[in-house]
């Protein structure tokens, strides 16, 4: 089911019904209507009031007792043909009716309406399903002329009825209802306050119903295409990040999944998702002037499944009758507990220089199977020959189903689908993913590896040798990853030409490349914190950086100190959430941060009295609230992301970033409190928050949510582990500056380890401040200041945002001036 937050088209239509069902039968019981007669099949009536005699013997009869909701109460199925019963009833007690009771209705007639009129005008419903159908929408408009007299702002209420009326007039087959997709926030009639029950209209599971229901999924899921469409074609162009579209792109698979829920059941009665989506496909067809004799051919003795007419394949792109049929081919390949090999060019070859275009609609179908089926061959490998995979896509899950299923769910041809539509949309770009996770992995490799080389002889206690693991298996990951596992598997059981390119997974795919990343990047910005917190050295530097500033010593900009600053805010470096400014804050607000009091580093302490305190220092804290949302689905692998209605106005809120003037993809937060607040006053007023109740269609959650990743880019990807050892390199140069003048002010024992060098910048506040004596020392704050400004003179202040992020991690940093 999807999230409670989210909602689709054919849900919101069995919303209706069922809020029509509700309030019928609610009201009529509020009225005095037997609860006995409410499940089952009516009797004759008496007028429009209780049945009589033989009438309510009989009706009692064939009525079922109804089942329990999950509160205890009771839970009724109305049928159709109960609803004319029970609104004559509710007519003869003169009710007041709510105008969103008949609003409501009018949506229910007008959309069936306007869908069965289409089937029947291809003749796709025969004369008795055309009869049902006409019976289903005759019983609705007997209850709406029934209850029409009591409709409250009659005159008002028909005007807004005729207008949502219009609006459903031209629903197409094919086109999206418009007021459903806008709208999900519509009022819709509610049972009586006092009433527990709950109330149902009866299911149907005709072909009509089954088709209504594959039309407004597939609408639905061809919107959220177009939306992944647009997110890779921003990716393209440098609009996007890698992780960003392609966490964004695996949720809204994922959701996908969820929508069919409900719709499942009704393929699975009229002959399964390929018969219903050959019949929806044959459906496009006529409405677009096909013959139906034309739509399919005569399979071939060689493929008897192959019966596609490739002159509709444009059409049929549209159904997903493609990768549905590309599956079903797949699956006798599949043989139990084999790894099918696929052979270079069995099935043609895709060429992405080709102007796919001009091809003909054969020429589509081939490339589209060029594509899939050696992809295919790769997840088997990854399913039954490489362990501990690292992370699993909606379309490698969908194949694990399959192989055990043997049966095709929506979700994997969806999935597939999407694996298409990327494709094409990159073009002769469909591996730069690979070559990114490649260069991003290997940048975070040699990271570690200088981190050992650098800690080789330097430890602490608050990071024991065993946390080093949690290096060494990102480490080995990474190099794991580097080795081509799939490859290997494949080598082991035949010769596989060694011109056959490496890593196909991950050239094919941009969604397994970008989730990769999103793993390595997520456990590599963790353990970067981690070693941060551990040795301090990011968070003094700062203390110190802003002091030197504050007191005007600093001759230029320490650039990668400045992003970091900006990204993770001030509540990240001071306790209270507030730089400090003057000369004696400097020291107070360093213990604080430290964890210790201002007296443990004064004369007055004991001697070799501890200098923390048992509360411990505070640490750079992590503000990434989006991206840490799809922690355990990508890294812990414990299934999908909940969306919770708190999530969701997460995400809202976080997309209020604005696009830079001029700078295409560039995303900055909107710094101006009030023109932040009228943003956020503007999405408010177009939906309810998440949290009260508000509604919306996964495709309307999708630019917000690759919005808000894109925008924790920086902050989740900056090289906490590299500062960290450029921090520890100026608290060196510092001390090495200062030391005379604080062996002269604390003796020689003022620092005894280099594990502690952190202390010396409260050492040199301390001296500036004062504490000690009452005099002031501002001597070792210029000599840090001196330290300090000869790393800038050699231009190694901006080399992380320069070097890393923006050469070896393609993330480019720009600096605006706050005037600009």
């Amino acid at each position: 089911m999807l999230p409670s937050t989210l909602i689709n088209t054919y849900s919101q239509y069995k919303q209706d019904t069922n809020s029509v069902a509700t309030w019928l039968a609610s009201t009529a019981k509020a009225n005095g209507y037997p609860s006995d007669l409410l499940s089952g099949a009516n009797g004759n009536k008496a007028g429009g009031g209780r049945l009589k005699g033989k009438a309510r013997t009989n009706a009692k009869k064939s009525k079922a007792p109804p089942k329990k909701n999950s509160s205890g109460a009771p839970n009724y199925i109305i049928k159709i043909a109960d609803f004319t019963t029970l609104a004559e009833y509710v007519a003869g007690k003169s009710p007041e009716v709510p105008p969103s009771f008949r609003s409501t209705i009018d949506r229910v007639i007008a959309a069936r309406s306007a869908f069965g009129a289409q089937l029947s005008r291809h003749g796709q419903i025969d004369k008795k399903k055309d009869s049902n159908h006409q019976y289903f929408v005759g019983v609705l408009e007997k209850v709406r002329d029934i209850l029409r007299p009591f409709v409250r702002s009659r005159h008002e209420d028909d005007a807004a009825a005729d207008e949502i009326t219009n609006r459903f007039t031209d629903l197409a087959v094919y086109e999206p209802s418009e007021e459903f997709l806008n709208a999900p926030d519509v009022e819709r009639p509610v049972k009586v306050e006092e009433d527990n029950a709950t109330y149902e209209a009866e299911t149907d599971s005709s072909f009509e119903e089954a088709i209504f229901a594959m039309t407004a999924l597939i609408n639905d899921l061809n919107r959220v295409r177009a939306h992944i469409r647009w997110i890779w074609s921003n990716f393209k162009i440098g609009r996007f990040d890698l992780t960003a579209a392609a966490i964004t792109t695996n949720t809204a698979i994922d959701l996908v999944r969820n929508m069919v829920v409900d719709v499942m059941p009704l393929l699975a009665a009229n002959g399964g998702i390929g018969e219903m989506l050959q019949r929806f496909h044959l459906l496009q067809c006529l409405i677009q002037g096909w013959k139906e004799k034309d739509v399919f051919k005569t399979p071939s003795p060689e493929n008897f499944n192959d019966n596609v007419n490739y002159k509709t394949y444009d059409i049929m792109e549209g159904t997903f009758l493609v990768p549905y049929r590309m599956i079903e081919a797949f699956l006798p390949v599949i043989r139990p507990g084999e790894i099918p090999l696929y052979k270079e060019g069995m099935f043609g070859y895709y060429d992405p220089k080709v102007n796919r275009s001009k091809l003909t609609g054969q020429q589509k179908f081939e490339q589209d199977r060029a594509l899939l089926f050696p992809y295919f061959a790769e997840l088997v490998t990854i399913i039954r020959g490489v362990r501990d995979w690292p992370v699993k896509d909606e379309l490698l899950r969908g194949m694990e189903d399959v192989i055990r299923t043997k049966k095709i769910t929506f979700g994997v041809v969806f999935a597939a689908q999407t694996f298409l539509d990327i494709t094409y949309e990159l073009g002769g770009g469909i591996d730069q993913p690979f070559y990114t996770l490649m260069k991003q992995t290997t940048v975070i490799n040699n990271d570690i590896k200088a981190h050992f080389d650098f800690h080789a002889s330097l430890n602490i206690s608050n990071w024991p040798a065993r946390n080093d693991q949690w290096l060494k298996e990102l480490q080995h990951g990474a190099d794991w990853i580097g080795k081509d596992p799939p490859r290997k598997v494949q080598e082991q059981i035949r010769h596989v030409a060694p011109d056959t390119e490496s890593h196909r997974v991950f050239r094919m795919s941009p969604v397994m490349s970008g989730l990769t990343l999103y793993n390595f990047r997520q456990r590599y910005h963790e353990v970067g914190l981690a070693v941060a917190n551990a040795w301090g050295s990011i968070q003094y530097c700062q203390h110190l950086y802003n002091a030197l500033r504050k007191e005007k010593l600093v001759k230029g900009e320490w650039a990668d100190m400045d992003v970091l600053y900006a990204i993770l805010g001030e509540e990240s470096f001071y306790v209270g959430g507030k730089e400090p400014a003057l000369t004696e804050d400097y020291f107070k607000k360093f213990c604080l941060q430290m964890g210790t009091s201002e007296t443990a580093m004064t004369g007055k302490r004991r001697k070799n009295g501890p200098l923390e305190s048992k509360a411990g220092p505070r640490g750079l804290k992590f503000v990434g609230p989006v991206l840490s949302m799809f922690k355990a689905r990508y890294v812990d692998n414990t299934g999908q992301v909940d969306l919770t209605p708190e999530y969701v106005d997460q995400i809202i809120d976080m997309s209020l970033f604005e696009e830079e003037p001029g700078q295409e993809g560039l995303f900055g937060q909107i710094a101006d409190p009030a023109k932040r607040k009228e943003k956020q006053k503007q999405k408010q007023g177009l939906r309810k928050k998440a949290v009260e109740g508000g509604k919306m269609t996964p495709e309307q959650l999708i630019k917000p949510l690759v919005i808000a990743l894109h925008s924790e880019t920086l902050e989740f990807a900056f090289p906490y582990l590299h500062f960290h050892r450029w921090c520890w390199h100026v608290l060196r140069a510092v001390k090495e500056s200062s030391d005379s003048l604080l062996r002269q002010l604390y003796t020689p024992d003022y620092l005894e380890r280099e594990n502690q060098l952190p202390w010396v910048v409260g050492w040199i506040f301390m001296a500036a401040s004062g504490l000690e004596g009452g005099v002031s020392d501002r001597r070792p704050l210029q000599k840090a200041a001196e330290a300090l400004n000869d790393m800038l003179e050699l231009g190694t202040g901006s080399f992380l945002i320069d070097k890393v992020l923006g050469d070896a991690l393609g993330i480019p940093v720009v600096f605006k001036d706050e005037d600009e």
